[in-house]
């Protein structure tokens, strides 16, 4: 079993439209701000970041409206699929205390060497790290 690993992400007053609703594309950045602080900058596994890794797509199903608030909003996050050179993270935006899913889907990300402009295969530690 995957264990999902959830961030509290605060909303931002500019991050609502014209209908009051939080926009779309917001919910991309509260993506990629979780995955950012879910991915580790040292130790285990923060290889993914210091050699490189890269979105190669990305889906969400909206399910519910979110509308600005002041209490932070929840982003889990578990990876579902571990490939050769890439792996995949289930997500869901939610209120923790109400269990409302706003939004769900994936970001499938590649590890990636810039100096080659090539994927890479994931290391032993980066699957590791992954798999725990």
């Amino acid at each position: 079993m995957t264990i999902e690993r959830v961030v509290e992400v605060a909303l931002r007053w500019g991050d609502s439209d014209s209908f009051a609703h939080v926009n779309n594309v917001v919910f991309f950045r509260l993506l990629e701000e979780a995955r950012a602080r879910v991915i580790p900058n040292e130790g285990p596994g923060s290889t993914l970041l210091k050699n490189g890794l890269v979105v190669a797509e990305q889906q969400l199903k909206y399910t519910a409206p979110l509308h600005y608030r002041l209490e932070p909003i929840s982003v889990g996050m578990s990876v579902d699929h571990l490939g050769g050179s890439s792996f995949r993270l289930a997500a869901r935006v939610f209120d923790a205390h109400t269990d409302v899913v706003f939004a769900e889907g994936f970001v499938s990300l590649v590890a990636y060497d810039f100096a080659t402009a090539a994927p890479r295969k994931l290391t032993a530690d980066e699957r590791q790290w992954l798999s725990s």
